[in-house]
């Protein structure tokens, strides 16, 4: 499952918005095997004035679109498969008119005793929920 932070500037219409998180997750279902409903994408817009993203570093010319893609991913990806998501995400974009350079993007793995998706069980646990963390409606059933 992954988790994908978006930081995009204020001045990025919403379906530019929604063209770049569309081409994250079709790269994640295409080049990773994420299944289509996994879809946990979490937006930030940012003014001017918060987003200080150097426009050159390194080799690049990014514009006033320049958004930052972050994702949080279980660990496994070869580094195969790393370059095609970083590919595919890429020209999704374009295709949405983004600048090839406005799309950075940084992929973070860690294991499953790192997340918790309810309550408060590790998901590197059995996956079943134990009576002690349900709430005593749940639990009672």
């Amino acid at each position: 499952m992954p988790l994908v932070r978006f930081s995009v500037p204020a001045a990025l219409s919403a379906a530019k918005t929604r063209a770049l998180a569309d081409a994250v997750h079709d790269g994640l279902v295409a080049t990773c095997a994420v299944p289509v409903k996994d879809r946990f994408h979490l937006i930030s817009v940012f003014p001017p004035e918060r987003m200080d993203l150097d426009p050159s570093f390194p080799d690049v010319k990014r514009t006033t679109e320049a958004s930052v893609v972050d994702i949080l991913f279980l660990e496994g990806r070869t580094n195969a498969q790393r370059a095609d998501l970083f590919r595919h995400i890429a020209a999704g974009a374009m295709a949405a008119g983004f600048q090839g350079d406005d799309i950075m993007i940084a992929l973070t793995e860690n294991a499953t005793t790192d997340w918790s998706l309810g309550y408060g069980r590790s998901y590197g646990d059995a996956h079943g929920a134990s009576d002690e963390l349900l709430p005593a409606s749940t639990a009672e059933k």
